[in-house]
């Protein structure tokens, strides 16, 4: 029996080991700040997650976990990352890269085949079907929660199948990928502003943020809860932006392919040649836009006043639902489809602007603001209907 034992005992030490071979550090560093230190992060082709620290430090921490890898192939791939902090001056600089770009979670398949099952991102949308906020803000954090995906067969074999060389579909086994997983935390006091420049980048905030934030992203993700800070600036170009609520801030938006906002408060935007759904206006928001296409799904009981200048726009533009408000549409070549009626201001020589549609407050019940609409060379989808949850 005390035989037993030692076998069972040196077979566990024996996978320990095994195990914590396959986690490799690749930086790990803190740094005692106050509320006059500046911080930068430079990041190219990295992803980072970034929480709140309670100690008034910046923490760094960064490993890289490897299954099927052998010792050279994971060398190799910690030797094409640079990472390095340092604080001078007061002032923090992180400078992370990588040669090769770098997700949360990276896969090298060694099977013949690979069949989708289910292309969570090839589902189709129907546009003139309103989302709640709530809704919104599920697919901002089922988008987040791949940050720290775990179990990532189990992830695999939810969308995909290999085809062996009988024709038969099968589940993906440990043999036949190579998996490399990114934990890269850093932790931020709350004090603190911030400056992201990002290349390829793929950043998660994983709390409310009231930083202040100066964000420049090139390719890449931006993935945030909500972001609340009047002084935020924002600029996001050729990237996926998405966030389960903004208040204040400016967001310039250059070619934004996967927008979602659950909310918005106190914003200014800025756009162009982007798709961007908002799951609810709030108050003292405005946008400004060129040739980008924006779901506008509910109005908060008190916007108060919203305001759209846009050019070759296409907006699906959702009524408030219980509270009284005013809309007034001005353009010039646009169309507003309502329904099976179709309204076109045709193109003028002195490209001088027509009401399109007006309604006046009916003056019953609580108001919650006035929607204008500036909008030339484009296209507006009204849509007045019973509210209606999509299933997820």
């Amino acid at each position: 029996m005390k035989r037993l034992t030692f076998k069972i005992c040196l077979l566990i030490l024996i996978t320990s080991v095994s195990v914590f071979a396959q986690k490799k550090t690749v930086y790990s560093e803190s740094f005692s700040v106050n509320k006059n230190t500046t911080v930068i992060f430079n990041l190219d082709n990295i992803t980072v997650a970034i929480e709140e620290s309670r100690d008034g430090k910046i923490h760094f921490d960064y490993t890289l976990e490897f299954d099927g890898y052998s010792k050279k192939e994971m060398q190799k791939n910690l030797d094409e990352l640079k990472v390095k902090a340092t604080m001078f001056d007061n002032h923090v600089t992180l400078v992370a890269n990588s040669t090769s770009q770098l997700s949360a979670v990276n896969y090298v398949y060694s099977v013949n085949e690979l069949v989708i099952e289910d292309d969570i991102f090839s589902k189709s949308r129907d546009s003139i079907v309103r989302k709640s906020r709530d809704s919104i803000i599920r697919e901002v954090r089922s988008h987040g929660r791949f940050g720290k995906f775990t179990n990532s067969l189990k992830y695999l074999n939810n969308r995909f199948k290999t085809r062996d060389k009988d024709g038969k579909l099968r589940n993906i086994r440990n043999g036949d990928v190579k998996i490399m997983r990114n934990h890269f935390v850093i932790k931020i006091p709350s004090f603190l502003k911030l400056k992201i420049n990002g290349k390829n980048a793929q950043v998660t905030m994983r709390e409310n943020t009231i930083n202040e934030l100066s964000v420049e992203l090139k390719r890449g993700y931006f993935n945030a809860k909500e972001l609340l800070n009047d002084y935020n600036v924002f600029k996001i170009i050729d990237a996926s932006f998405k966030s389960e609520g903004l208040v204040g801030g400016s967001y310039e938006f250059n070619n934004v392919s996967q927008g979602l906002i659950g909310s918005i408060r106190d914003v200014k935007i800025t756009s162009e040649f982007s798709k961007i759904e908002i799951g609810e206006i709030q108050e003292k928001t405005s946008i400004t836009d060129f040739n980008s296409e924006y779901w506008f799904y509910n109005w908060g009981k008190n916007f108060k006043r919203f305001d759209l200048l846009s050019e070759y726009s296409k907006i699906h533009f959702f009524y408030p639902e219980t509270y009284d408000f005013s809309m007034k549409f001005i353009g010039n070549n646009t169309v507003n489809h309502f329904d099976n009626v179709s309204v076109t201001m045709q193109p003028t020589k002195n490209g001088e602007k027509f009401n399109m549609v007006e309604r006046k407050a009916k003056g019953e019940g609580h108001f919650s603001g006035a929607i204008n609409f500036d909008i030339v060379h484009g296209i507006i989808y009204t849509v007045n209907d019973t509210f209606i949850i999509p299933k997820e």
